[in-house]
C-alpha cells in the first residue's frame, strides 16, 4: 500500500513540470484569470465606500444602537425647506396683465357695427327695409325698431362722436378689472360694471341701448391674463426669502438612543452624516463595474495598439495592476481618515499617493503607459471618494490626483540618479500645492480649509517619493524587471565585477569604458536605451577575467601566448569569454537585459584573425569552429554595444587616426557588419546607422585628439638650472604631460593632404 502511495507521488511530481509548460503555453488563460481577479479587486475596493459603517434603517423603524455625531456639522433640512420654499411660492398671487389681442378684436368689431350703421343710414329708402337690413347684423337683431330708426337717422358726426365715447367706456372698464380677480369666473361682474358704466354716461338713451347689447355679445371671455413673467419673478423673490432650517450637531452628540423611533428628521441627520445607505446599493456596484471594465479596457486597448512589447510581457502587467490595487487600497485606507470636520474630512482624498503608481509604473515598464495609468487611476480615485459623485468631494481628489500623477511621470522619465526621485518627489508636491489651490480660489473655500489642503498636497508628493524608493527594489526583484535606477547602482566602479575587471585586466576596463561612451552617445542618437548601453557595455567582456593575458589590451609584456598555442584553441579561448562572461553574470546576479547583450555582442561572427591564421596553416580548416555561437543582437542596445565594441577596438589599431581615416574606417566597420548581417534581427534603420557612425567619429574625435609634440631640452647651464628651479620651469611642466599655453601643433600642408587622400580613399572602399 505504501510502494503504491509513493509510486503515485512520484508521478504526480514528475508530472509537475509537464503541467508548469501546460501554464506556459496557456498564459491566454492565465491572462484571463488575472485579468477577472484585477476586476473583482478595483470593484470591491472602489465599491467599498459603500460598505463602510452604513446602517440599514426605514423611518418608523428604532434604533438598534446609540448613534451620535463624528463631528461637528450643521445639517439642513433640505426637504423641509424645499416644502417652505413652495409654499411661499403657491402664496404669491398670479400677475395679469390686459389681453391687448381681446381688446384689439373689440376695437375691430365696434368699428364694423358703427360702418354697417352709417352704410344703412346713408342709403336712405323706406325705413322698414333699412331696420329690416340692419337687423341682419349683431348686436342690432336685439334692438327694438325704435331705437334702431333713431340711431339710422342720427347723423354721421354724432355717430363718430357715439363711437368714441362708448368704446372708450368698454376697453376702459375691461383695462381697469381688479387685479387678482379670478380670470374664470370675473366675466359677468365686468358686464354689470360696464353697462353701468354706460347708464351713467352722457350718451342719449338709444346709444346706451346698442352698447349694452355690444357689451353683452362681446364681453364672453377674461380680457385679462396672466403676467407669466412677473408673477414668476416675485415666487422666486419668494422662494429665497425664505430662511434655511439648519439645526448644529455638536460631535459625539446624540442623534438617535437605542429603540428610539427614527422619524424623518432623524433620518435626514443620519443621511447627511452618511450613516446610513439610503441608495440602490447592488446597482451602485454593478456601474462601478461597468467604469472598471472601462478602464481596464482602455489600457488593455492602447497597449495592444501601441504598446504591444508591454502587452507580450505578464509581469509588466502584473506590475501595472498590482501598483493601482496598492494605491486603491492606501486610498481606502486614507479616506477613512476623520480630520475634525467634515470640510477637514472631504480633503483626506487627496493624500492618495497616485503618483507613486505612476512614478513605478514609467521606470520599470513604460513613461506613455504611465501617463495612461494616470488618467485611469484620476477616475477611480474620484469614485472612490464619492461612490456617488454627488458632491464635489471626488471631482476634487480625481483632479489633484491626475495633475500629480502625470508630473510625477515626467519627472522620473529621463532618470539618472537616485537623487532625481527626491526631486520627483518636489515636483509632485508643488503641482498638488497649484492643484489645491486653484480649486480653494475656485470654490471659494475658506483660509484654514486651503492651508490644510496644501499641507496634504505636500506631504502626498513626499510620501510618494518615499514610497517608490522603497518599492522600488521589491517591483525590480519580484517581476524580473531592470530599472534606470538599477543600472546605476551596478555602474559603480566598487561594485565587484568592476573591481576585479580594473584590477586583473586593466586592459579591457578602460576597453570597457571606452566602448561605453561610443555606445551611449550612438544611444542618445538613435533614442535607444542609453543608460542600459553604457552599464552593459562596462560588463560586455567580463568573460576575459577567466584568462585576461590571452586577450592583447591585457599584454603588458613581449610575450603573447598565442603564439604557443595552435589558431585553433586560440580561437576556442577568445570565443568562451561569452560563456564564461555569462556565469559570471548569472552568478552575480546581473540583470537579464545586460546577459542579453553579454551574449550577443559578437553575435555569430567570425574570429577573423585566427581564422586566417590557421589557414596560413593548412587549407581544410573548417569556418564553423571560428564562429560566436551568438545569437545576432536583438535589440538596438545590443547592437549598439557590438557596433561600439568592435570600432574602438579597430581604431584602436590605427596607425595614423586622423579624423578623415577614422570616419572612413567606422563607415566601414558598420557597413561589413551589416553585410554579415549581424543587424538583421535588430529594428536599426540606415538613417539610425548613419547616426550611430556620426555619434562614434564625434566620440572618437575627443579620444584620439592631437597633441603637440614636445622637443627634447638642450642640456641647462647652471645658473638656467637654478631659475628653473626657483621658478618652476616650464620643462618640468612639459615632463608632467602638460600642455603650455600658447603654443599650436604644426602640421605641413603636406600632412594634410595627405590625410585627406587617405579619407577619400577609405570612404571609398567603404
Amino acid at each position: 500500500m505504501m510502494v503504491l502511495k509513493i509510486k503515485k507521488l512520484k508521478r504526480t511530481w514528475g508530472d509537475l513540470p509537464n503541467r508548469l509548460d501546460w501554464f506556459k503555453h496557456h498564459t491566454f488563460w492565465l491572462r484571463a484569470i488575472m485579468g477577472v481577479m484585477y476586476f473583482l479587486l478595483f470593484t470591491l475596493l472602489i465599491s467599498s465606500n459603500l460598505f463602510v459603517s452604513k446602517l440599514h434603517l426605514e423611518v418608523g423603524e428604532p434604533s438598534p444602537q446609540l448613534i451620535t455625531a463624528p463631528w461637528t456639522r450643521d445639517i439642513e433640512d433640505t426637504e423641509k425647506y424645499a416644502q417652505d420654499q413652495d409654499a411661499a411660492a403657491k402664496a404669491v398671487q398670479p400677475v395679469y396683465k390686459p389681453d391687448e389681442e381681446f381688446f384689439n378684436d373689440l376695437t375691430r368689431d365696434l368699428g364694423n357695427d358703427f360702418t354697417e350703421l352709417h352704410s344703412i343710414a346713408a342709403a336712405g329708402g323706406d325705413d322698414n327695409a333699412r331696420v329690416a337690413k340692419l337687423r341682419e347684423t349683431q348686436p342690432f337683431t336685439s334692438l327694438p325698431q325704435s331705437v334702431l330708426l333713431s340711431l339710422l337717422k342720427t347723423s354721421a358726426d354724432v355717430l363718430d362722436t357715439t363711437e368714441q365715447v362708448g368704446g372708450d367706456i368698454i376697453l376702459t372698464r375691461a383695462r381697469n378689472v381688479v387685479s387678482g380677480a379670478r380670470t374664470d369666473v370675473d366675466v359677468a361682474p365686468l358686464r354689470e360694471r360696464t353697462k353701468a358704466d354706460i347708464d351713467q354716461s352722457a350718451l342719449h338713451d338709444d346709444a346706451k341701448a346698442f352698447f349694452k347689447a355690444f357689451v353683452d355679445q362681446e364681453l364672453t371671455r377674461p380680457t385679462l391674463v396672466v403676467d407669466t413673467e412677473t408673477t414668476d419673478k416675485l415666487r422666486n423673490a419668494a422662494r429665497s426669502s425664505v430662511k434655511r432650517d439648519i439645526v448644529q450637531y455638536k460631535a459625539n452628540q446624540k442623534i438617535v438612543g437605542p429603540g428610539e423611533i427614527v422619524d424623518e428628521k432623524i433620518y435626514r441627520v443620519l443621511v447627511d452624516y452618511g450613516l446610513i445607505n439610503s441608495r440602490n446599493t447592488l446597482k451602485a456596484v454593478f456601474g462601478i463595474g461597468l467604469l472598471v471594465i472601462l478602464g481596464i479596457g482602455t489600457i488593455l486597448g492602447y497597449l495592444h495598439q501601441y504598446k504591444r512589447d508591454v502587452l507580450r510581457v505578464t509581469n509588466r502587467m502584473v506590475l501595472i495592476g498590482l501598483a493601482m490595487i496598492l494605491v486603491l487600497a492606501i486610498g481606502r485606507g486614507v479616506i477613512s481618515i476623520n480630520l475634525g470636520g467634515n470640510d477637514f474630512n472631504a480633503l483626506s482624498g487627496m493624500l492618495i499617493p497616485v503618483a507613486w503608481a505612476t512614478m513605478s509604473v514609467a521606470i520599470l515598464v513604460d513613461a506613455d503607459v504611465a501617463l495612461l495609468v494616470s488618467v485611469i487611476l484620476a477616475v477611480f480615485v474620484a469614485v472612490l471618494v464619492d461612490p456617488t459623485l454627488s458632491t464635489a468631494n471626488g471631482l476634487q481628489s480625481g483632479l489633484v490626483a491626475l495633475f500629480g500623477g502625470v508630473v510625477g511621470v515626467y519627472s522620473v522619465s529621463h532618470l539618472s540618479q537616485r537623487s532625481d526621485l527626491a526631486r520627483a518627489g518636489l515636483f509632485v508636491s508643488a503641482a498638488n500645492a497649484f492643484m489645491v489651490s486653484s480649486i480653494a480660489l475656485t470654490t471659494g473655500t475658506s483660509l484654514i480649509v486651503w492651508i490644510v489642503g496644501l499641507i496634504l498636497g505636500i506631504v502626498n508628493g513626499v510620501a510618494s517619493s518615499f514610497l517608490t524608493v522603497g518599492a522600488l527594489h521589491w517591483f525590480e526583484s519580484g517581476f524580473h524587471i531592470t530599472s534606470s535606477v538599477r543600472l546605476l547602482e551596478l555602474s559603480n566602479p566598487n561594485r565587484p565585477l568592476l573591481k576585479r575587471l580594473l584590477m586583473e585586466a586593466p586592459g579591457t576596463y578602460h576597453h570597457s569604458i571606452l566602448v561605453g561612451n561610443l555606445a551611449e552617445a550612438a544611444a542618445e542618437a538613435v533614442r535607444a536605451d542609453a543608460t542600459l548601453v553604457r552599464v552593459a557595455s562596462m560588463y560586455h567582456d567580463i568573460g576575459k577575467l577567466k584568462r585576461p593575458y590571452f586577450f592583447i589590451e591585457n599584454q603588458f609584456t613581449q610575450d603573447n601566448p598565442h603564439d604557443k598555442i595552435a589558431p585553433t584553441l586560440s580561437a576556442l579561448i577568445i570565443i568562451s569569454h561569452i560563456k564564461d562572461g555569462l556565469e559570471l553574470a548569472r552568478e552575480n546576479k546581473l540583470p537579464q537585459p545586460i546577459q542579453d547583450i553579454i551574449a550577443q555582442h559578437h553575435g555569430d561572427g567570425l574570429v577573423s584573425y585566427f581564422y586566417h591564421k590557421a589557414l596560413e596553416e593548412k587549407d581544410d580548416v573548417p569556418e564553423e569552429a571560428f564562429h560566436y555561437e551568438g545569437p545576432k543582437p536583438q535589440t538596438k542596445e545590443a547592437a549598439l554595444v557590438c557596433l561600439a565594441d568592435t570600432v574602438e577596438a579597430a581604431v584602436r589599431s590605427m596607425k595614423n587616426p586622423t579624423p578623415g581615416r577614422v570616419e572612413g574606417f567606422v563607415r566601414k566597420i558598420i557597413k561589413d557588419k551589416l553585410n554579415d548581417g549581424q543587424l538583421d534581427q535588430c529594428d536599426l534603420t540606415f538613417q539610425d546607422l548613419d547616426r550611430i557612425a556620426m555619434a562614434f567619429v564625434r566620440v572618437l574625435s575627443g579620444i584620439f585628439h592631437s597633441r603637440v609634440e614636445y622637443p627634447e631640452l638642450p642640456p641647462a647651464k647652471e645658473h638656467v638650472s637654478k631659475k628653473l628651479a626657483a621658478d618652476g620651469s616650464k620643462a618640468a611642466d612639459k615632463g608632467n604631460g602638460e600642455e603650455i599655453p600658447g603654443e599650436k601643433q604644426e602640421n605641413s600642408e603636406d600632412d594634410e593632404v595627405k590625410n585627406t587622400a587617405a579619407a577619400e580613399h577609405t570612404e571609398k572602399d567603404s
